[in-house]
């Protein structure tokens, strides 16, 4: 019987520079069961903000992404999605700390941080090692992060915000080792798919009972995370705007809930999630380890997938989706 076990290790650090980015490359020997990325650093506030922003500080990065082979997009998300994002986690369900924020927006430095996973592993699964990334081979395996401004974490009014001393991002990996044949094949069983991560975001300024966000097709989806923003300050999650959301590929309807009972199906699923979230899971049946990739939604063939949201009015609204697709191998 083949073997094989977890190893846990240090990746590196890269230094967040206001309004910059920064790549990390990642061995490519074994496959990727997480990658964790701890941000961290202190706020200077050194002229009064109005107010300290909901999630911060992930809006120090507003985008994280994996690639492969320089082309290959594995993970594309804001920062937000691998934090508050991780409803299969139930660290902060439980009452563990995704985010340090600052404690108010006075004049003083405060310490932040905030602690985000990309999961290939299928976590709530019978078998979560099906969807592990296989990086053996591999030319090339990036982490990319796009970094924000000191005074993203609050709401501004006149305030005035810096680094005090040099903010990081510390990425760490945990990887499945396996016994190798003799000829360089790995002896046990191969991961069944490959997940990908994508994201898409589009404006809302009207109310419409129909608005179209147009889903990947040709493989198999899984969920579809929808995060409303607007209402009362520019960019905070709302829980107000979303009515309801139907998950439809011409007849094939898979989902059609209202806003309030998607959150109380996400409730059910993994615990109370980030107020203005809405997770449409179409595998997660309330509880771990007895999900199967089997309940996958086929979008193959001549497909035509989209999420319709049923959205009222609000200022500087947006609707973003992060959408977890997977790829069945060969």
């Amino acid at each position: 019987m083949a073997k094989q076990y977890t190893l846990l290790r240090k990746i590196g650090t890269v230094p967040v520079t206001a309004g910059g980015f920064a790549t990390i490359d990642l061995p490519r020997d074994h496959d990727y069961n997480t990658i964790g990325m701890r941000l961290s650093g202190n706020a200077q506030v050194t002229t009064n903000c109005t107010a300290v922003r909901a999630e911060a500080p992930v809006q120090w990065v507003p985008r994280v992404q994996l690639i492969a082979e320089g082309k290959n997009m594995l993970h594309n998300s804001p920062f937000w999605a691998t934090v508050l994002g991780m409803f299969r986690r139930k660290s902060i369900q439980n009452g563990g700390r995704a985010i340090l924020a600052p404690t108010a927006a006075t004049v003083a430095t405060y310490p932040v941080e905030a602690l985000g996973f990309i999961d290939f592993n299928v976590t709530d699964t019978v078998r979560p090692k099906d969807a592990a990334f296989r990086s053996y081979g591999l030319s090339l395996l990036q982490l990319q992060f796009q970094f924000g401004q000191p005074i993203d974490i609050f709401v501004p009014g006149a305030g005035v915000v810096v680094f005090s001393g040099i903010p990081t991002v510390e990425v760490w990996a945990a990887n499945c080792v396996e016994d190798r044949n003799a000829d360089g094949t790995y002896a046990g069983t191969p991961p069944l798919f490959l997940k990908k991560t994508t994201f898409q975001e589009l404006a809302i300024v009207n109310a419409n009972s129909s608005q179209e966000i147009r889903l990947p097709a040709g493989n198999l989806l899984r969920s579809v995370l929808i995060r409303t923003e607007g209402a009362v300050t520019a960019g905070e999650p709302s829980i107000t705007n979303l009515n309801n959301l139907i998950l439809q590929n011409s007849n094939d309807v898979r989902l059609n809930l209202t806003g309030p009972q998607i959150r109380q199906k996400n409730n059910g699923d993994y615990g109370q999630i980030t107020a203005g979230y809405y997770v449409g899971d179409l595998v997660a049946k309330g509880g771990e380890g007895n999900n199967t990739l089997s309940d996958l939604w086929d979008v193959g063939g001549a497909s035509e997938p989209k999420a319709i949201l049923d959205v009222n009015a609000f200022a500087a609204g947006k609707a973003q989706a992060i959408i977890e697709e997977y790829i069945q191998s060969a």
